[in-house]
């Protein structure tokens, strides 16, 4: 009977502890959540992997605090690193920066997170990782300078003098200060209906914005040239994926690049999409958007380069080059119609001032507008130019293009040229315009318009 009693009151106590355990456990359970709860509003906004280590900080994704300090900090500090690469990520929100910024890590990846479509004109809502780059940000705002190794690879030899630069940019984007003339910087949105609505406003510069829009400008990432001295320096590659760019004078800067890949980015409300200033070797640029701008590639030397299957709209300029060999233009989508920008009421599709090897084919094209070839930005009168103009072109491919235009105008021009084949294309124009001609000093070029006239019959249809 003794025992009985013994056994009862064990289990009691066994039982109570339980239950003391259980909501022991519950409390400490629930005062982890309610820490973790807290400690969210402190979390590291920004992770860095590197060939050391993992290191993480926080940076303030409010857009309501002025960060470039801390984020030249968290450059430096990784950058003093031996022999660094580095991924750095970004957490969604908005990163205020109102300070140029440099990042001097040979090999770096920037990475942003959900997604990064912004309409800041339209639907004024924050979006993915976005840099907000205040009134003294520019005129280089993030700039990606050289850096060396100790020793080269796989060789091991050392010293090793040599400087490198290779940057991947993604899914980031990049907010200017109010490029144009116009107040953009308050948000106009189509769904207030505000005025100067949407489509009434201006991607170009007024003429009282900027004193010198060269020193003035903004341009959100910077490629320098190579700096001189001991050994060889080369920015060797750019990755540049799914990032967005808005109310800048350019989005991308390039000096000098060996291998480009530029692909799925959004480009609006700017002067410049993509400049490059020397030689382009490899640039492959396809699948993004230019709209409302003025130009979208300025380009002076792309080598064995590709553009293909962008579309533009609402764009005064798409490609001006200045000399190109061995590359493509192919599979672009334009359409500018009526009810557009003051940017794409002139426009071009290309001026190639210089060509070896160059094929255009396959791109549909409509300009709903008569415009002569040039723009607020650099123009202030019709320049003579056609609507696509080939200047100095040997063996140039032009052919299978749609070209739908009320121009009344030569369309398709090509001056000094040689060797070149312009074949089945459909080029519509306006009264007093013309399809092709050649000018000035060209020979041994082949002309074929599509004549409905000389088709074969159709066959019978069959059911």
């Amino acid at each position: 009977m003794h025992f009985n009693k013994l056994k009862t009151t064990l289990l009691t106590i066994l039982f109570l502890s339980i239950i003391s355990w259980n909501v022991d456990a519950k409390r400490v359970e629930k005062q982890k959540l309610s820490t973790l709860a807290v400690s969210n509003e402190n979390i590291a906004t920004v992770e860095a992997l590197t060939n050391h280590g993992k290191f993480t900080y926080h940076l303030d994704n409010t857009g309501n605090l002025e960060v470039s300090a801390a984020l030249q900090a968290i450059f430096d500090e990784l950058g003093a690193l031996k022999d660094v690469s580095a991924t750095i990520t970004f957490l969604p929100g908005v990163y205020f920066l109102d300070a140029p910024v440099v990042v001097k890590i040979a090999s770096v990846k920037l990475i942003g997170h959900a997604h990064g479509g912004i309409d800041i004109h339209g639907a004024n809502i924050e979006s993915g990782t976005i840099f907000r780059l205040g009134k003294n940000t520019g005129p280089n705002c993030i700039t990606f300078d050289y850096a060396g190794r100790s020793k080269a690879f796989p060789s091991g030899e050392t010293p090793w003098p040599n400087q490198n630069l290779k940057v991947e940019l993604e899914n980031l984007s990049f907010v200017g200060y109010n490029n144009t003339g116009v107040n953009t910087a308050d948000g106009y949105s189509r769904f207030r209906n505000d005025e100067p609505n949407f489509r009434g406003l201006h991607w170009y510069p007024t003429e009282d914005r900027y004193k010198d829009v060269e020193a003035e400008g903004q341009r959100a990432i910077v490629l320098p040239k190579a700096p001189k001295g001991e050994g060889v320096a080369k920015c060797e590659l750019l990755r540049l994926t799914g990032c967005y760019f808005t109310e800048l004078y350019v989005a991308i800067d390039i000096a000098d690049c060996d291998v480009s890949y530029i692909n799925k980015n959004w480009f609006g409300q700017l002067t410049y999409g993509i400049r490059l200033h020397g030689n382009g070797q490899g640039m492959m640029a396809s699948d993004n958007l230019f709209a409302d701008l003025e130009t979208a590639f300025k380009l002076k030397k792309p080598v064995f380069s590709t553009f293909h299957n962008n579309t533009f709209a609402y764009i005064s300029k798409c490609f001006e080059i200045d000399e190109i060999q061995s590359s493509t233009i192919t599979g672009n989508a334009v359409y500018n119609w009526k009810i557009s920008t003051g940017a794409a009421a002139y426009g071009s599709f290309c001026h190639v001032k210089k060509s070896m090897n160059l094929n255009v084919s396959g791109n549909s094209i409509a300009q709903y507008l008569d415009s002569r070839k040039r723009s607020k930005t650099t123009d202030s009168e019709p320049n003579g130019q056609s609507f696509i103009q080939f200047d100095n072109a040997k063996q140039l491919m032009f052919s299978n293009n749609i070209v739908h235009t009320l121009i009344s105008q030569t369309v398709v021009r090509l001056h000094n040229s040689s060797n070149s084949v312009v074949v089945d294309n459909i080029i519509t124009f306006g009264e007093g315009g013309n399809a092709v001609a050649e000018t000035g000093d060209s020979k041994d070029n082949l002309y074929r318009p599509i004549d409905p006239k000389d088709s074969a019959p159709f066959d019978k249809y069959k059911y």
